[in-house]
């Protein structure tokens, strides 16, 4: 377990291995309740953490039960909020929450641009919204001064080129998901190439049992994308 400072009311909470990254947003005003937002909060974050009077979760993927209330979000909007000192910009795609802090250079990417980890297909996805929101994640890191990457699982980066390499990864992983299971089922071959694809589309750096889950899972979410 390990707690980063990285600003005043902003700190990043990491644990496991690999990684698993929380950010902890505090509002500390005088005269008014204390207020917190946690981005992608452990799932025992409401009986191991003393939060706030007014503490509220955002998850930049699917949300989960914590005990705590959630932050509402569309898909296909962007949000501005204020947290106290710290402005927030939440591109809400689908099936993602890609929050940005603009005046530090802090970028939250989810289960994307993870050196660690493989990108999260969701669930009834195609992958197209996957890689709108890779796009999207190039733009802000090509744009924008980048001081710190935060991944939800895998390590942090302030390298911009690092970054660039991983969601370029990213997108060639799904890239290669999408071809070849496309194909597959195209030619009624996919019961039957299955081991095949699974074994042949897994990225050699990333051969852990939580990657090969994940793995499992986006073959199977894509093959039902498409034959539905």
């Amino acid at each position: 377990m390990k707690i980063s400072q990285l600003y005043e009311q902003l700190e990043l909470y990491s644990e496991g291995d690999p990684p698993s990254h929380s950010l902890f947003v505090l509002a500390r005003l005088l005269g008014t309740p204390d207020r917190l937002l946690i981005i992608d909060p452990p799932h025992d974050v409401a009986t191991r953490f003393d939060v706030a009077e007014e503490t509220a979760a955002l998850f930049t993927s699917v949300a989960r039960d914590v005990g705590l209330p959630l932050v509402q979000t569309q898909p296909g909007g962007v949000a501005h909020i204020n947290v106290g000192q710290h402005l927030l910009d939440i591109y809400s795609q689908q099936h993602a929450n890609l929050v940005c802090f603009p005046a530090m250079g802090i970028l939250c990417g989810g289960s994307f641009g993870s050196d660690l980890a493989l990108p999260d297909l969701g669930e009834g996805s195609d992958g197209e919204d996957e890689i709108e929101s890779l796009r999207l994640l190039a733009r802000l890191v090509k744009g924008r001064r980048l001081q710190l990457y935060i991944p939800r699982t895998g390590s942090v980066s302030s390298d911009k080129v690092e970054v660039m390499g991983r969601l370029a990864a990213d997108v060639s992983y799904i890239h290669g998901l999408r071809r070849t299971v496309s194909q597959a089922v195209a030619e009624n071959k996919f019961w039957s190439q299955s081991e095949q694809i699974e074994e042949l589309l897994l990225p050699q750096n990333r051969r852990t049992p939580a990657a090969l889950t994940t793995h499992r899972q986006n073959i199977e979410r894509l093959y039902n994308a498409m034959v539905a």
